[in-house]
Formats: structure tokens, sequence, C-alpha cells
């Protein structure tokens, strides 16, 4: 009799779970603002702007409960910022570096069954797979001051960190547009724990990134 009460309570809590369980997939595309900050030490006269970019990824959600889910999202980042240097000829440089990311999170979702708020909270790893330069340079040995322009490859393996980890979460807004269909509006911050430079022997100068991203994602309901 024990076995059987046991046996009936366990299915009466996993039935009405796994009906409420239900998977979506979806896609996303957004901008981005990176904010980069280094510990410049001694290099007073460098400066590090903010710049825009783009997101965009795949993404897969498991509901266990209404208001309760479990979604994972591969996605292309980009972390750009800017150093100029402030001299008689002027230095800009322009970093464009791509990062594969891979947050992992719980959504906490709330409201009504077409408008509903949510969010979402977790963590992420990513892996800096590019990065291109542009802008322009000097050679101040060259009379008159030749300037250079630049556009070629960014990324220097001594010195880049390309691995990469931290906090993720955001707000957003769903709007269940069809039976099967609905429509996010979602902004979300991603900030990093890893410095994005190797520390050299004699000199410690890290650098972080942290990410706002603002995206809209089109998700497809079982």
């Amino acid at each position: 009799m024990k076995r059987f009460l046991l046996t009936y309570l366990l299915l009466a809590f996993l039935v009405p779970t796994t009906c409420l369980a239900q998977w979506r997939i979806g896609v996303s595309a957004g901008a981005d603002y990176n904010f980069y900050s280094r510990d410049k030490q001694y290099l007073t006269d460098y400066h590090y702007l903010d710049q825009w970019g783009f997101a965009v990824g795949v993404s897969g959600r498991y509901d266990f409960f209404p208001w309760l889910g479990l979604k994972a999202e591969l996605n292309m980042t980009q972390k750009n910022y800017r150093m100029t240097r402030y001299t008689y000829t002027g230095m800009n440089y322009r970093y464009w570096n791509y990062y594969m990311q891979l947050p992992v999170m719980a959504n906490f979702s709330f409201g009504g069954q077409k408008v509903r708020g949510f969010a979402n909270v977790g963590f992420y790893g990513g892996y800096w797979v590019a990065s291109r330069l542009t802008g322009t340079d000097y050679n101040a040995f060259s009379k008159p001051i030749e300037i250079i322009h630049l556009d070629e490859n960014g990324m220097n393996t001594k010195r880049d960190q390309r691995w990469d980890c931290g906090p993720v979460g955001g707000i957003g807004i769903e709007y269940r547009c069809a039976e099967h269909w609905a429509i996010q509006l979602e902004g979300r911050y991603y900030y990093s724990l890893l410095n994005a430079r190797h520390n050299s022997e004699h000199v410690k100068d890290p650098a972080y990134n942290s990410t706002i991203v603002l995206q809209f994602s089109f998700d497809y309901i079982f």
C-alpha cells in the first residue's frame, strides 16, 4: 500500500510537470555597446572609447512551468572599442572584436497569455574568435611625417586572452503573435570576469569588457 501511494504521488507530480513543459527555439539579432576598461599604468596619453557593434544568435528554451524555464543561446557578439592617442599628428585605432558566446540562463516570466514580461539570469562562456584593426597611425621618423592607414589582423596571441566568461542578465517583454510564434525584445548585460590581456612579467595592465545588448528574437514554440 505504501509503495502504491508513493508511486501515485510521484506520478501526480511528474504528469502535470510534463504537460507544462514546453520546448522553443529561436533566432535573435540586435545591437550592442561595449565598455572597454583598462589599467593604463603609465600610458596616460592613451584613451579607450566605447563602441557599438552587433549580436546575432540562435537559442533553445525548455519551460518547466509557465513562469520558469532554462534557456541556452549560441551567439556571435562584437566587443569593439577605439583607442586614441592625443599627439600632434593623431593616432586612432579601432578594434573590431568577434566573440562566440554560450550563455545559459534561468528564465522567469510573468503576465498574461499574449503579453508577458521576463527576466534572464545566468552565466556565459565565450571565445574570442577574430579581431580586425583599422584606423590611422604615423611614422615620426619620416620627413615629412607619414600617415599610415591600418587594416590588418588585430589579434596578438601572446598578448590577448581569448577565453571569456562571466555573469549575464537581462529583462524584456514578449508578445505571443500566434499559437506557435512569439516576438521578444530584450536588454541584456554581459560582465566579463577574465582579463582580456595576458599580464607580462614587467607590466600588469588588466583590461575588461562589459557589454550591453538590445536584441529582438523570434521564437517557435512546439
